[in-house]
């Protein structure tokens, strides 16, 4: 009684005040009493909206009791005899809408709507604290929940029921399932073939077991199986394995599967990686096409300032590769594809010693896309790289003591440059005013400063192209190699902060794509026009389920595909294949994990409505056409004062 009589006088003083301003304070207009019965409607039409005045039931047709069932994919869990929860929940619930409830199903969102006899559980989380947050904005005043109660975000729910003014009760439905799945395969890159794999599970039951079977496959052949303890319910378990040596090379499919009988959720028994079996991704990886003492020294301090793997390949035979590294760990001679692969999936190239006899297989590795070191033997090496010069200058070329601006100008700030070892072969640009070197030096000292070092940023990527030769001999000696250390962490840090640049092939931006998301691509920047073609490569094999152009930069995505092995292939406009390959979309969810716990309304007690008072009915402020009509009676009070006069 005292909220109306409250809400009553405020509105009469509202209308008072609306009066007052256009008959004793505006100039007299004949349309004074319409403007102010416009601006007293809007003032009171705001202040129904701030005392959240309900309207009742039948005004909207909508029930002031809701059902909310939980349609995510744990609910299809079921024992080998009985029902699922969802087939108890669903069938609940329809009995609960033909007695005047409304039904919400909630997931990852809260969807109204009537049930559908064919619907199934697909959301991949349950969430019902936005659910309760939505019925509490809707003015709904009773709630019953139909979960299994495998919440994610149990914490936030006990808030909402001691916050919101709700009277909520739950209902559990799919107690006492035995379950044991896969939460995450990680296999690392293995860079020597020969190496064994080691790989990691984890696990997660959703009974009390003891143990659980485990299974490791490497493209369908059994490499390891096992019985490991399960860990408690709610809890995971990681398992290191370690895993024989591949069979192959390349891009190797790992597969882990747990077994446990009377398992009621088959979708999470299973977890896929791939892993890069002859090189590592995402390393800094040095390619050297004439092997002297400058990748010995340049590829460990790479590695040191960038933290990431490294791995080099010197040139020994026309398909012929000695990876770099000890005795121990240099493993036999590699390919061309194998060195080609990881310089695909690198994140950091370093070509060394490009000239102009090299293959055609050596120049594609000069217009790679992406973050690129090259060094430049000869005038063609140098034209590859994007700078005609001249043929290597022979002399003594030492270091000029003026640092030019430009990115690495802050890493060689305050370094010794007088007294370093010359260098030797320098390129000279045919046309010196396009290029702006970021290390200068000059013949025998006193000569013209030529550039040593050139940084471009190209559509293609970052790029630092090397136009002299003996940078070595800096690190050799002790008085160069801190300036050493200080140039090539500074051209790698430039090269790393650039954005992330579009791999060599056309492929997948992940290789095992969560289940829900759509799938991305990305491609190199250039304008050859490509399709991508998808098709399944599991139980409907060669079935095409996506044929799309692929943009030639960016990312571009193809939609979310069921889950499911698919392999693909990138096609030009002449119909060549220019990439080809296979990726996964995960079968397994964390639906299961969580512990199914109820909530106790009872302990979180929602807040009362106010005292004496039943609010029932459809809240006013849920509506859309109150704020219209206030838009519209302010618009038509600003008109009219325009056309009487009044500013």
């Amino acid at each position: 009684m005292i909220r109306w009589s409250l809400l009553l006088a405020l509105s009469a003083g509202l209308v008072a005040y609306a009066f007052w301003l256009y008959f004793r304070h505006e100039i007299a207009v004949p349309a004074a009493r319409l403007l102010a019965g416009a601006r007293a409607a809007a003032l009171v039409l705001v202040l129904l909206l701030l005392f959240d005045v309900r309207l009742p039931t039948g005004a909207g047709g909508e029930s002031d009791d809701w059902v909310l069932l939980d349609a995510s994919l744990s609910m299809g869990a079921a024992a080998a005899t009985g029902a699922s929860a969802w087939e108890e929940a669903s069938a609940r619930a329809r009995e609960l809408e033909r007695q005047g409830w409304r039904v919400v199903t909630f997931g990852d969102v809260a969807e109204p709507g009537t049930l559908d006899g064919e619907a199934q559980p697909q959301a991949l989380a349950s969430r019902l604290s936005p659910a309760l947050d939505r019925a509490a904005e809707a003015g709904v005043r009773r709630v019953r929940v139909l979960s299994d109660f495998r919440l994610e975000d149990a914490v936030a729910v006990r808030s909402a029921l001691a916050a919101l003014p709700l009277q909520v009760e739950l209902e559990p439905f799919g107690a006492e399932l035995v379950n044991a799945g896969v939460s995450r395969l990680d296999v690392p890159d293995v860079a020597r073939p020969s190496a064994p794999v080691a790989a990691e599970v984890e696990i997660h039951v959703a009974s009390a077991v003891d143990s659980v079977a485990l299974q490791v496959f490497e493209e369908g052949s059994v490499v390891a199986d096992v019985r490991v303890a399960a860990p408690a319910p709610g809890l995971r378990a990681r398992v290191p394995l370690e895993l024989p040596p591949a069979g192959a090379t390349g891009r190797v499919r790992y597969t882990a599967r747990v077994s446990l009988t009377g398992d009621a959720f088959p979708s999470d028994d299973e977890g896929v990686a791939f892993a890069s079996i002859g090189h590592e991704e995402g390393a800094v990886v040095l390619v050297s096409l004439r092997p002297d003492w400058e990748p010995r020294y340049l590829l460990p301090l790479l590695q040191d300032v960038t933290g990431l793997p490294a791995l080099g390949y010197l040139r020994a035979g026309a398909d012929r590769f000695i990876p770099m590294g000890g005795a121990a760990d240099r493993g036999a001679p590699v390919d061309s594809a194998t060195v080609r692969r990881a310089a695909g999936d690198a994140t950091l190239f370093v070509l060394h010693g490009l000239t102009g006899d090299a293959d055609a297989w050596a120049r594609s590795l000069s217009r790679r896309t992406g973050r690129t070191v090259l060094f430049a033997a000869d005038g063609v090496g140098a034209e590859l790289a994007g700078i005609p010069s001249s043929e290597p200058r022979a002399g003594e070329w030492y270091v000029s003591g003026e640092v030019p601006m430009s990115a690495i100008a802050g890493s060689l700030a305050g370094a010794s440059l007088q007294g370093l070892p010359p260098l030797t072969d320098v390129l000279l640009p045919v046309d010196p005013a396009r290029v702006r070197g970021a290390l200068l030096l000059q013949l025998r000292g006193t000569g013209t400063p030529e550039a040593a070092l050139q940084l471009d940023e190209r559509p293609s990527g970052r790029i630092a192209v090397v136009l002299a030769s003996g940078f070595w001999r800096w690190a050799a000696r002790d008085s160069g190699r801190d300036v050493y250390r200080r140039l090539w962490s500074g051209v790698a840090g430039w090269l790393l902060s650039g954005e992330g640049a579009s791999p060599l092939e056309p492929r997948p931006t992940q290789w095992v794509v969560p289940r829900g998301e759509p799938v991305l691509w990305s491609a190199p920047v250039d304008s050859v026009p490509r399709r991508v073609i998808v098709t399944a490569s599991d139980s409907t094999a060669g079935t095409v389920v996506v044929d799309a152009p692929l943009a030639s930069q960016g990312m571009q995505s193809t939609g979310v595909l069921p889950p499911g092995a698919y392999a693909y292939r990138v096609e030009g406009a002449s119909g060549d294949v220019l990439a080809s390959g296979r990726f996964d979309v995960a079968h397994a969810t964390d639906e299961m994990a969580p512990l199914a716990i109820v909530p106790d309304p009872a302990a979180d007690e929602g807040l009362a409505p106010d005292a004496g008072e039943e609010r029932s009915g459809s809240p006013l402020r849920t509506r859309s056409w109150p704020y219209l009509l206030v838009i519209g009676l302010l618009c038509a009070e600003w008109i009219g004062r325009r056309r009487s006069g009044l500013r």
